[in-house]
């Protein structure tokens, strides 16, 4: 059984038995017995997980994400950059 039932009574037999029970089933019925275990499942606490964000939203969170405001302050940043490394 999985470590998280670790701590807790489980009638196995009793498991095994509603499984054994919902193989037998037709499908159509399994269907309705998964959307019906679904349903009355506990919700699991989705504020333990970060929401997602996209790379650019993280981008625009950093510090110094701000520094240049075009393409052309960078080019003229890496520029100045590789003429101080030939002097």
């Amino acid at each position: 059984m999985n470590s998280a039932f670790s701590n807790t009574n489980i009638n196995v037999q009793l498991v095994e038995s509603l499984i054994q029970a919902i193989q037998a089933l037709s499908p159509a019925e399994q269907i309705l017995v998964r959307s019906r275990l679904l349903a009355n499942l506990p919700q699991t606490n989705t504020q333990t997980t970060p929401p997602k964000q996209s790379v650019i939203d993280i981008l625009k969170q950093s510090p110094g994400q701000q520094l240049f405001q075009t393409s052309e302050e960078v080019d003229r940043y890496l520029q100045q950059e590789r003429s101080s490394w030939d002097s």
